[in-house]
């Protein structure tokens, strides 16, 4: 992520979202933990931003190591999984011996 300017800490101006989440946490029995409501949203709205391109770009990054599991998790979440699976599907298939599928022209 080389020239990015996030930090630890991503910040924005929430305005009337700020006010909501702040009167959530005063009538909700025990309160609401804001914190945790903003991570599992930043989630939701990067997996809506990402589409079918980013996804095989972000796998590739990940297979080749150069992004961690928790990141690729965050962007693809269960894709994740699916996309390996079909990842070892192709390449046992590349592997297997297809001369026992091959007949001559003459059906012999």
């Amino acid at each position: 992520m080389s020239g990015s300017s996030y930090d630890k800490t991503i910040q924005f101006r929430a305005g009337a979202e700020k006010e909501a989440a702040e009167l959530l946490d005063e009538i909700h029995i025990g309160g609401v933990n804001v914190s945790e409501l903003a991570r599992v949203g930043l989630v939701e709205m990067l997996r809506r931003s990402v589409d079918e391109q980013d996804e095989i770009a972000v796998y590739e990054r990940y297979s080749r190591g150069d992004i961690n599991e928790d990141v690729a998790h965050v962007l693809l979440g269960e894709k994740i999984d699916r996309m390996e699976a079909e990842r070892e599907s192709f390449e046992a298939a590349m592997e297997r011996d297809t001369s026992e599928f091959l007949t001559d022209r003459d059906g012999e």
